[in-house]
């Protein structure tokens, strides 16, 4: 359920706010760049009171730096402790809104940062996303979360002036990090009045939809592009190498100079947030979607007689029939780009579909969640009985890995006898083609062989030949683009 639906919202002319959706995270992050860009109003001096709250530890830290057990040094990591702020309902998690925020442990690796920085001749701490560069762990979802917190006091007024305006009625709620005592250089929790959220009682903060990005403005990814060709000419660098996030952190670790020149360049871009009304990545609208792609097909007859697995096979069978024949494919191709989503996508609007027919009949679903051999994609349970089910592109690199070693490994160590494998084809391309061909027969095998109840099902998700002029062999050749690469 989506905020505004809770409270019966209908927005106006002034509701420029992101409208969460209560039960889980959305995977958007708040870029402070894009708050730097605010010149009036409310936010007109975040630059300050974001970049203004670093730069205080970092003189604080300055000239104490290698002595942990300094006053100063330990004041700074309680100025770095920025818990997660669920209240706000954004970031990268696998299911509901707990995410990891940034506790002591964490501050101690910002504080750690801040000694490199000093020792690689930083005079000053610009924009704290530089952080970003030489921490290895600061990626978008931490960048948020300490951006949240830092500007959780504006956030709360306002949304207490969004529930004034729409008679929303508020309930007094506890909330961390709500204040920083510039005196005491300590954050305080405190009461404030805040609206619930129906399904859990926790407090809702509501954020600017103009704050919010998938990736930060200054990322890792970014400050690669910006400097890579000065490093052409290096013999000891090698181009051609496959970077990871550890690669890029040891290069601005050494080349303070050049995150420095890179942060001033882009603050002189424009501000590009995500634009949520339109949703091109398919990360806020799936619910929505989703509920409208159930009501229009609902499932004839009683499920209370079906047994877990016909319940399964029923509702997996209703999404391949929604993306084939009812035009759910186009939600998971870009309008921008004639280029399909990513898996995310593929899984978010998988979920909304299922999940609104299963409700029905007593099955419930989890997404992503931790087994004991890292995350499956989803999880079923209808009484005693479990399932599991990965979801993956024809076009994966890791197609077949996914079928035969990941979700068998999941099965094993969950001890669960039911698996399926849902592959989606995007492309007329002759791997995609061989891989489609062969899906039935290697799944019938691996059932065999492993003892193991499997199933796989295959969803078309190809344009139609009217909807494009494209050749869809050349985008199937051309890889996902995978945000998380430099988290």
């Amino acid at each position: 359920m989506y905020f505004s639906e809770a409270y019966e919202i209908e927005a106006g002319s002034e509701d420029d706010w992101f409208d969460p959706i209560l039960e889980e995270d959305t995977q958007l992050f708040v870029d402070p760049f894009l708050v730097y860009a605010e010149d009036d109003g409310r936010w007109a001096d975040c630059d300050d009171l974001l970049s203004g709250h670093f730069e205080k530890g970092f003189m604080l830290l300055a000239g104490h730096h290698h002595n942990p057990e300094s006053i100063q040094y330990r004041k700074t990591v309680e100025m770095m402790v920025f818990p997660e702020p669920s209240e706000i309902g954004l970031g990268y998690v696998g299911s509901g809104s707990k995410g990891s925020g940034t506790g002591r442990g964490f501050a101690r690796r910002i504080v750690g940062a801040m000694v490199l920085a000093i020792e690689a001749g930083l005079a000053d701490l610009h924009r704290f996303e530089e952080l970003g560069l030489l921490v290895e762990k600061i990626g978008r979802d931490r960048i948020s979360d300490i951006s949240c917190n830092l500007l959780k006091g504006r956030l709360i007024s306002h949304t207490q002036e969004i529930c004034e305006r729409h008679d929303i009625e508020l309930q007094q709620f506890k909330v961390k990090n709500s204040f920083f005592d510039q005196q005491r250089l300590r954050w305080v929790a405190e009461e404030v009045d805040l609206p619930a959220n129906p399904s859990t009682g926790a407090p809702v903060i509501l954020v600017p939809k103009r704050f919010l990005r998938e990736l930060p403005t200054l990322n890792s990814s970014d400050w690669w592009d910006y400097v890579e060709p000065g490093f052409r000419d290096d013999v000891n660098w090698d181009t051609n190498r496959k970077l990871s996030k550890k690669d890029i952190v040891d290069l601005a670790r050494r080349h303070p100079d050049l995150v420095r020149d890179w942060s001033e360049t882009r603050g002189g871009d424009e501000p590009r947030p995500y634009d949520v009304d339109r949703d091109p990545e398919g990360l806020h609208d799936w619910q929505a979607q989703a509920r409208k792609a159930a009501s229009a097909d609902p499932i004839d007859g009683p499920v209370s007689q079906l047994s877990f697995e016909e319940v399964l096979e029923l509702v997996n069978d209703k999404f391949r029939h929604f993306v084939e024949d009812r035009g759910g494919w186009e939600l998971l191709w870009n309008e921008d780009t004639s280029s399909p989503k990513r898996e995310t996508s593929i899984q978010l609007l998988y979920r909304g579909v299922v999940e609104a027919y299963c409700e029905a009949s007593e099955v419930f679903v989890d997404r992503e969640v931790n087994l004991g051999r890292g995350p499956v994609d989803f999880v079923f349970t209808g009484g005693r009985s479990r399932s599991l089910l990965e979801i993956k592109k024809f076009k994966n690199g890791r197609f077949w890995d996914g079928l035969e070693h990941q979700l068998i490994s999941y099965l094993e160590s969950e001890r669960c006898d039911s698996g399926w494998f849902l592959a989606v084809r995007l492309s007329d391309s002759k791997t995609e083609e061989r891989r489609h061909a062969a899906l039935a027969s290697r799944t019938n095998a691996l059932r065999k062989s492993t003892g193991f109840d499997l199933h796989s099902l295959a969803v078309d998700a190809r344009r139609p030949k009217s909807a494009s002029n494209l050749g869809h062999g050349d985008e199937a050749s051309a890889p996902d683009v995978d945000p998380e690469q430099f988290e």
